[in-house]
């Protein structure tokens, strides 16, 4: 039998120029979109979950915070081939396995998941408008919402711009918090011993299940899903070895921007842990702490890499709620009406005067309640090898993706029964 002569594929390369949610992208094909949801660990939830974490317990949930960064990565991969091997998002893929009932339920959860990260970003970014300029946390919240809307005005497609501008703010964001960890008193051997899982308290579970929704973010797997699709037309490489060559790649580049996520979520944990019971439960009281013991240069850094996460949280998010409406949508709301929806939960919380950092707390516990829902279809779909090819899961892959699920699952279901 003949074989049939396809038209030879463009080969991706990683110094050729491709195209993802929309422009130009210069860097490495596979490292920017890890990069980009890498802003996703890093968001205001984070802050709030592990400054929390750091002074009411020490480093005792620093195992907690390194389990959910070596999860990222392999979450994330499994993301990022999703869309590399298929050219389709999570989003679009579960809306056409799963129809009816299934796809309703689906598309509810994400978009829950976008609430709630929607929230975590105004409130984070209302919190350090208020610490920087004294400003109302309902003012700046108001202030946090029209920069989205004006974001999702301009509709910032042009790579270029876009990932310059998130690139650039993650880069302030761990500086920042690098910085803090070097001017911090640390106690470096509990700091090792506190790497190794230990026991979980039941005053602890709150935390520690905040800390997995606010590392492991569902809405990051829709993102780069999606930021990995490769071409504007959703092409996707075809070749076996072009596959393969992208595989390779993808973990790299994961494996990167997942360890520098990681890095700056302990490096939260380690400097409100340093500042001990005058970093109280808030980021507010943290921020005095920090100018008490260190100066107001440190504690404005730290406001500044606040609402640099805040700012560079609400672009990713604008993005990743239109690829939740894209995949999932038929009849799709309008862009402006659905980001309107989405930040109401966070203007009522603060108008009726909630504890911005609770509010915090409680959106990522929302959000590891909400990850089953998406981890569960990603990993059955990366394990389907008519769907992958050759970027199939590997057994071992799998496996530790269903662990990562089961752990997540017990955490939650833990501080239900300890009625944390």
């Amino acid at each position: 039998m003949g074989e049939r002569v396809a038209q030879q594929p463009r080969r991706v390369d990683d110094r050729s120029p491709e195209r993802g949610l929309g422009g130009t992208l210069t860097a490495p094909r596979t490292l920017v979109p890890a990069l980009l949801a890498a802003i996703a660990y890093v968001d205001p939830g984070n802050f709030g979950v592990n400054i929390a974490s750091g002074a009411e317990h020490g480093y005792t949930l620093v195992w907690v915070v390194v389990f959910a960064s070596c999860s990222a990565m392999v979450i994330q991969y499994l993301a990022a081939k999703l869309g590399m091997a298929t050219g389709k998002s999570l989003a679009e893929h579960s809306a056409e396995r799963y129809p009816g009932v299934g796809r309703v339920l689906l598309w509810a959860q994400a978009e829950l998941v976008v609430v709630m990260t929607d929230l975590a970003e105004i409130v984070g970014g209302a919190i350090a408008l208020k610490l920087l300029f004294d400003m109302p946390l309902m003012v700046g919240a108001v202030c946090v919402t029209a920069f989205s809307l004006v974001v999702l005005g301009l509709k910032v497609r042009g790579r270029s711009r876009f990932d310059s501008v998130v690139l650039v703010l993650l880069v302030v964001i761990i500086a920042s918090l690098l910085w803090q960890v070097l001017i911090a008193d640390i106690d470096r051997v509990a700091l090792l011993r506190s790497v190794v899982p230990g026991p979980l308290e039941p005053s602890a579970a709150l935390l520690a299940v905040g800390i997995v929704g606010a590392t492991v973010m569902p809405h990051a797997l829709h993102f780069h899903s999606a930021a990995s699709r490769g071409r504007d037309d959703g092409s996707a490489p075809v070749t076996q070895a072009e596959r393969l060559r992208a595989g390779r790649r993808t973990v790299r580049s994961v494996v990167i921007a997942m360890t520098v996520a990681g890095a700056a979520n302990v490096s939260l944990v380690v400097f409100s842990a340093g500042l001990g019971s005058e970093a109280g439960s808030s980021i507010e009281s943290a921020y005095a702490a920090l100018a008490a013991n260190s100066g107001q240069i440190a504690a404005t850094m730290l406001a500044v890499a606040l609402l640099a996460s805040g700012l560079a949280s609400t672009l990713v998010g604008v993005q990743t709620g239109d690829v939740v409406m894209a995949g999932f949508g038929r009849r799709p709301i309008a862009p402006l009406l659905r980001r309107l929806l989405a930040v109401v939960p966070a203007l009522v919380i603060l108008g009726f005067g909630v504890d911005p950092t609770s509010a915090l707390v409680w959106s990522q516990v929302v959000l590891s309640f909400a990850l089953p829902g998406t981890l569960i279809p990603l990993l059955l779909f990366t394990r389907d090898r008519a769907l992958m090819g050759a970027l199939v899961n590997h057994r071992l892959t799998t496996t530790a993706a269903a662990l990562i699920t089961a752990v997540i699952v017990g955490l939650c279901a833990y501080l239900v029964v300890s009625g944390g």
